[in-house]
């Protein structure tokens, strides 16, 4: 809800910076206590279209140590659209050739889907929660859901579920093809201090909800996202 307000002002810009700090030092210590681990970090607008944002981030991550590829950068495709594009486009381009992974977010809930897939260099598509969520009963979001994924997969794109909430959710979307999924079925937010203790657990958690509901394929396991 406060999101919004401070788009307004400088203080998403601020904001922004705080969150992208804080994520590298998580990602750094999920790492140093043995987690193979990457982080991914929502991107204000406001902040790509400063000319200088490129350079901060690469002097921040060399600063605390991250290497550039263990951070994936998320966009929502609506936001794309700026009067500033030719700025996120040149920061977009020079954080992607460094290394930085590059998401768009809430994939088909913008109006300028494919134009902005052919324009920045993305590495991940993120499936709104809202087109997973209704595959189960609406036939057009199934239709939406597995385009989608299939698109992700000719441009060679990693693609992401998000709203996994069931075990439904999960079935649909490994037999869609999903490589990666997202939702509180998987795990609810977590505290990035509690990330390693999860994932010494979740595994033989997961096995055993798929396994009481009955045979499936293997699980992969995914993407932590929003910790």
């Amino acid at each position: 809800m406060f999101i919004p307000v401070m788009e307004q002002s400088s203080l998403i810009c601020e904001l922004t910076w705080t969150m992208i700090r804080a994520s590298a030092l998580a990602c750094l210590g999920w790492q140093a206590a043995g987690l193979d681990a990457s982080v991914s970090v929502n991107l204000s607008m406001h902040s790509l279209a400063n000319i200088q944002f490129a350079d901060r981030l690469l002097a921040l991550t060399r600063e605390i140590g991250l290497e550039p590829r263990r951070m994936i950068l998320e966009i929502t495709e609506s936001a794309a659209v700026t009067t500033e594009l030719g700025h996120v486009l040149a920061n977009l381009s020079r954080l992607r050739m460094r290394g930085f992974g590059l998401s768009i977010d809430d994939y088909g809930t913008g109006y300028s889907s494919m134009q902005q897939l052919g324009r920045i260099a993305f590495t991940e598509l993120k499936v709104d929660q809202s087109f997973v969520r209704d595959a189960l009963r609406h036939a057009p979001s199934l239709a939406i859901l597995r385009s989608s994924v299939e698109i992700a997969r000719m441009l060679k794109l990693v693609s992401v579920g998000e709203g996994v909430e069931t075990r439904q959710h999960w079935d649909l979307l490994k037999a869609c093809g999903c490589n990666l999924g997202q939702g509180y079925f998987i795990s609810r937010p977590l505290p990035a201090q509690d990330l390693i203790a999860w994932s010494a657990v979740w595994p033989k958690q997961l096995a055993m909800a798929l396994q009481e509901a009955g045979p499936v394929m293997v699980p992969v396991l995914p993407k932590v996202h929003g910790v």
